[in-house]
């Protein structure tokens, strides 16, 4: 295979390939009537014109179009035959017919062939195929990588590189292909071969032309203006760049093509801004988006009205944020958005939905209606809120985004709450006495989560499912006061454990045997005694011995010291929770619980307050306390969970006993209370448990295999090596509704090797 490896081009390396399948020994055989290419996928058709410059004797498969040396099988069996005097096959050729979309297997199977392609059966006996060694159609990506008979080029098997590879397929087919060598071709390699055009040169230069210009030698510059003037009417050197930057803006003709390449990747030309600014005209006819100026003065506008929301009433506030979504929502797709220039108008997507989900208050006549109201519509207030605050970073684009964040939440939240409450003083929630215990399963590791707020549980939820993660979403109540001491144990396997006296200042529970206050120290050993294993930082346990314990995620914490500015960070938090689930699953256990203690209200500028004297009480968080027996309150109470005998009081609505507080939790509201239970599975281990190969019935080469129970969206293969799809020796094929696929194995010469029949999942 040296003469192939030593072409200059991947469309040379092909063409010598066909011609060294049309190879024979005159001695004992006679030249092949013609080669066959098949090629499933249609990947080489964007190659077959040029391909033709090399290989003159080249036809296609596909609708009657001589002109182009295309037709129907019939026609290609007159060409091969030389019965078509109009079509002059070069002397010496051997035809290559080209067949995208069919198979080699369709060839090999006379009875399943379509009627239209039986005339060209038989040429696989008088001609050659054009394959792998083993009998598999060639790829682009096999003829790439392959080491005999191909290129032997090492290339990532990942699906963006390979989609890049197609992408850049018409120019990797005349890419040197010593330029390939030597180095592990990846996605932004083929990427890279795509970009190097004069567009690209275009927009390199306009980024920083001094650099550029002294970068580049004479022949490279003088090439440059050459194509330039060619292409887009511009001498780089007479006309300069101010006048190369007012075209662009403009995107009259061929530059509408450069803005357009221009928005695609923006950050990678850090100058053309500052350069549009300078070359912007004084007098704009046009689009006013390719001027960054024109964002800017968007932007102030808009800082500017939102900060006014506050001399507003609430329905002139919403009114205001509609008129300002349709002013400014457009924004959004400008190329600044890209570039994180147009933060407001970005926040402006998040309060238009706070807004929308912000217009009833939550209703229901019992807790557990109020909290299905909530789950399954209403933490997306909740959610837009925070990631209205989350995408503004300045100092007033913070103070304008919390205004309006105030305006239009807090007196939803603040009824919502309010009516919680009364419902909860009719209809408890639970307690100890009548609180499910932690049900965990073998080989399940439970995670807890501090102040995973159910919105973001859901985000989590979310991101996981993106990863692949099967996730099976729920919600239980806190329990109250919704602080840690009290609601974490509630969440653990110690639940049965454990008993409240008297509320204490952290509201903490005792052992009942022991009587001992719970401590961290002894919250470890109860759990080591239930044989549960503590895990701590990333220690992964023995996923084979049972039970696990474990921690991660600062949310509480982080709230209680950055209050509103929590928003910025919550996108990091989850990912670190997503990034523990991730590790434990690969670490082996069957399943990941995360569960928390308690959810919070984040309120921009600050709760409301509501006076509670310090003489009147014996404990006195933000959002709870409990009140001495002499003294007399105001506050509406609950019982404590771990001691129904005992009342916590707790703040009307959303207020809080401290003022300043824009962070707290503590409270009775549904943002504190409703919480997430998430059990996260690895999919490839849910689908391998599901199902069996109950039955392999052989007839020559083809097997006919039944599996139990039936599933849906499963394949079945043949593998020499089970865990490596490279080694397959058939068409993997779908099992059917009745839980059976029929499989052919396209090498006869295979008869009698050792095999194994797997079965596949959608993720492969």
């Amino acid at each position: 295979m040296k003469d192939r490896q030593e072409a200059k081009t991947l469309l040379e390396a092909v063409a010598e390939s066909l011609r060294h399948a049309a190879r024979y020994n005159p001695s004992d055989a006679v030249a092949p009537a013609a080669i066959l290419w098949t090629d499933s996928d249609g990947q080489w058709a964007p190659l077959i014109e040029e391909l033709r410059t090399l290989v003159p004797a080249l036809y296609s498969l596909g609708e009657y179009n001589p002109e182009s040396l295309t037709g129907p099988a019939i026609w290609l069996r007159c060409v091969i035959e030389h019965t078509l005097p109009e079509v002059e096959v070069p002397e010496d050729a051997v035809p290559v017919i080209y067949m995208p979309g069919v198979s080699r297997q369709v060839l090999r199977v006379p009875e399943e062939c379509p009627e239209a392609l039986k005339p060209l059966i038989e040429l696989q006996f008088r001609g050659a195929v054009w394959t792998q060694k083993n009998g598999r159609d060639w790829t682009v990506e096999a003829f790439l990588m392959s080491e005999d008979g191909g290129l032997g080029l090492d290339v990532a098997r990942d699906h963006r590189t390979r989609l890049a590879m197609d992408g850049a397929l018409s120019r990797l087919a005349v890419t040197p292909i010593a330029r390939l060598r030597g180095k592990r071709l990846e996605a932004e390699d083929f990427d890279k071969l795509m970009i190097e055009d004069t567009t690209r040169d275009m927009l390199l230069w306009l980024n920083d032309p001094a650099a550029i210009r002294s970068e580049w030698d004479a022949g490279k510059w003088s090439a440059f203006r050459s194509r330039c003037r060619e292409e887009y009417e511009l001498d780089p050197e007479a006309d300069g760049p101010l006048v190369a930057a007012e075209k662009l803006g403009l995107q009259e003709g061929t530059w509408g093509q450069v803005w357009g390449r221009f928005q695609e990747s923006p950050a990678l030309y850090g100058g053309i801004p500052d350069l549009l600014k300078r070359a912007k005209p004084s007098v704009l006819i046009y689009d006013r988006q390719p001027w960054p100026d024109e964002n800017e003065k968007d932007e102030t506008a808009l800082r500017k009205a939102l900060l006014r929301l506050e001399a507003q009433s609430p329905a002139a506030v919403r009114e205001s944020v509609k008129s300002l979504e349709r002013e400014h929502g457009m924004r959004r797709d400008w190329v600044w958005a890209a570039l994180g220039k147009a933060p407001l108008a970005e926040a402006l997507e998040h309060l238009w939905n706070l807004l929308h989900r912000t217009e009833k208050v939550l209703g229901g006549t019992s807790p557990d209606g109020m909290a299905s109201n909530y789950v399954k519509a209403g933490y997306l207030a909740d959610d837009a809120a925070l990631r209205a605050m989350a995408a503004v970073k300045s100092a007033e684009d913070t103070a304008a985004v919390a205004s309006a964040v105030r305006m239009l939440y807090l007196g939803w939240l603040e009824a919502s709450a309010k009516h919680l409450q009364a419902v909860v003083a009719n209809l408890p929630l639970p307690t100890a006495k009548r609180a499910k215990p932690m049900e965990v399963s073998a080989g399940q590791c439970l995670l807890f989560v501090d102040g995973l707020r159910f919105d973001l549980g859901i985000r989590l939820a979310e991101r996981a499912a993106k990863s692949n993660l099967d996730v099976i979403r729920n919600w239980r109540w806190a329990a109250l006061p919704t602080v840690t001491g009290t609601a974490k144990p509630a969440v653990s396997p110690l639940l049965a454990f454990l008993e409240g006296q008297e509320a204490d200042p952290d509201y903490v529970p005792e052992i009942r045997a022991s009587g001992r206050k719970l401590t961290t120290d002894l919250f470890r050993r109860q759990l080591a005694g239930m044989e549960y294993q503590a895990l701590l930082n990333s220690d992964c346990g023995l996923p084979a011995n049972g039970r696990a314990w474990s921690e991660c995620g600062e949310f509480d914490k982080l709230g209680h010291s950055l209050q509103a500015r929590l928003a910025t960070q919550v996108d990091n938090q989850v990912d670190l929770v997503l990034e523990r689930i991730v590790q434990l699953l690969d670490a082996g256990w069957q399943s990941v619980r995360v569960v928390t203690d308690h959810g919070w209200l984040l309120m921009p500028g600050s709760l409301p307050v509501e006076k509670l004297p310090n003489y009147l009480a014996k404990t006195r968080w933000s959002r709870c306390a409990v009140v001495k027996d002499t003294a007399h309150s105001e506050c509406p109470t609950a019982p404590w969970f771990w001691n129904e005998a005992c009342s916590i009081a707790y703040t009307a609505g959303i207020h809080s006993f401290f003022d300043g507080n824009e962070y707290a939790h503590g409270g009775i509201s549904l943002q504190e209370c409703v919480l997430p239970d998430l059990i996260f599975s690895s999919g490839a281990q849910a689908s391998s448990a599901q199902v069996k190969i109950t039955e392999t019935l052989w007839a020559g080469l083809r097997c006919r295999v039944t599996i139990d129970p039936v599933v849906g969206g499963l394949m079945a293969d043949i593998r020499t090596k089970a865990n490596d799809p490279a080694s397959s020796i058939a068409t993997p094929k779908p099992v059917d509704g009745t839980g059976k696929a029929a499989l052919l194995v396209v090498d006869e010469d295979l008869a009698g090797t050792s095999v194994n029949v797997v079965l596949l999942d959608a993720q492969g």
